[in-house]
């Protein structure tokens, strides 16, 4: 396993986002990655910020690593609008999102790589349900005991982060009464839920060899929890958010991240059996959650969960230089989220083409 913690100095970020490719006329989904892969050397866009996922309606946006989250929240949307001039290029457009409102998921192609073959192959129908599009933060550590901590730390609030950042209610042109259908859609794949309540980094290390001995998984990257290490970039990687809509909801899920990891031995563990009670409530209920502190036996809303940490980590977030984007959280937590958002227009213009048109408009 290649180890690369320290590489970065400690607490740098990036982010990787995946947006969905529409037909410019229809809305639904296209298989359109190849044209933007093909076409990217134009578009003044580094080689490694495009990328393909899974699905061919899908493509990855990967920013640059930052030493502040201010710097990535200046930067992401002039990345974005060049990734929306290269899309629209190809005959596409650009949406951000956790899930498209009415494409049909086992219709979308598979990227045809050799790797998406394989894990198409070995998984079958739940890889072909996994037009989804989620938004993923990566945040350097200086060792494995700290990526270990850090991990308990993220796992602990990915509740939180999932409620905050719900902007998938619709699935294949029904209302899911979910917050993040995204959520349990990739619940199908295998190691993709909340992780293992490793006690060093000896467990995690362990485990992933006999997965490896055993001939389950090639390597750790198979490993898709919702916050895992990730030793080859040297960063611990929080994987739970649905893709945001706005470019600033990303960097204040960013900040949210970086503060939790700067901060991680003052958020005890908790039992992934307990965390996983209060992420359902927040999948279902979004921000209206009420999530469930079992050290004390006390509960709040996500609301209220969201403005108590945002205060408690106000200090480390004036050291990181994200003070300004940790607050967006509360601008989210005091409003709506991206489900939130969907309903209302959909309940406003009754039609998920006009909700996919504010997707698109939003987007960049």
């Amino acid at each position: 396993m290649e180890i690369n913690f320290g590489a970065s100095a400690p607490y740098t970020v990036g982010i990787e986002e995946e947006l969905q490719l529409v037909d410019p006329a229809s809305l639904a989904l296209v298989p359109a990655i190849d044209a933007v892969l093909a076409a990217r050397h134009a578009a003044e866009l580094p080689d490694d910020s495009i990328a393909s996922e899974l699905s061919a309606s899908c493509v990855e946006l990967r920013s640059p690593v930052y030493n502040t989250v201010a710097d990535l929240a200046a930067d992401l949307p002039v990345l974005r609008r060049k990734a929306r001039d290269l899309v629209e290029g190809c005959g596409a457009r650009l949406a951000a999102a956790g899930a498209h409102p009415f494409s049909k998921a086992t219709e979308q192609q598979i990227t045809d790589k050799e790797r998406y073959r394989k894990v198409d192959r070995a998984m079958g129908w739940p890889a072909r349900m996994q037009a989804i599009y989620g938004l993923h933060v990566h945040v350097a550590v200086p060792d494995e005991e700290r990526a270990i901590r850090a991990v308990a730390a993220l796992s602990r609030y990915v509740p939180l982060f999932v409620a905050l950042s719900a902007n998938s209610p619709f699935w294949e042109a029904a209302d899911t009464r979910l917050a993040s259908v995204r959520t349990k859609v990739f619940g199908l794949m295998p190691r993709s839920d909340l992780p293992p309540a490793f006690r060093a980094w000896e467990d995690f290390e362990g485990y992933v060899d006999a997965l490896v001995a055993a001939g389950i998984i090639p390597d750790y990257t198979l490993c898709w929890w919702d916050a895992r290490p990730h030793p080859r970039l040297g960063t611990v990687e929080l994987r739970a958010p649905d893709m945001q809509t706005e470019a600033h909801r990303s960097a204040s899920l960013a900040a949210l991240a970086q503060c939790i990891v700067a901060t991680a031995d003052e958020h005890p563990p908790e039992d992934p059996l307990f965390t996983a009670e209060n992420k359902w409530r927040a999948v279902r209920y979004g921000l209206e959650a009420r999530l469930h502190d079992f050290s004390t036996g006390h509960n709040a809303t996500a609301r209220q969960t969201a403005l108590d940490l945002v205060k408690r980590l106000h200090p480390v977030s004036q050291d990181l230089g994200c003070e300004a984007e940790l607050d967006g959280v509360l601008e989210i937590s005091e409003g709506e989220n991206g489900a939130d958002r969907q309903r209302a227009i959909f309940e406003k213009h009754g039609s998920l083409k006009a909700v996919v048109e504010h997707l698109v408009a939003v987007t960049s």
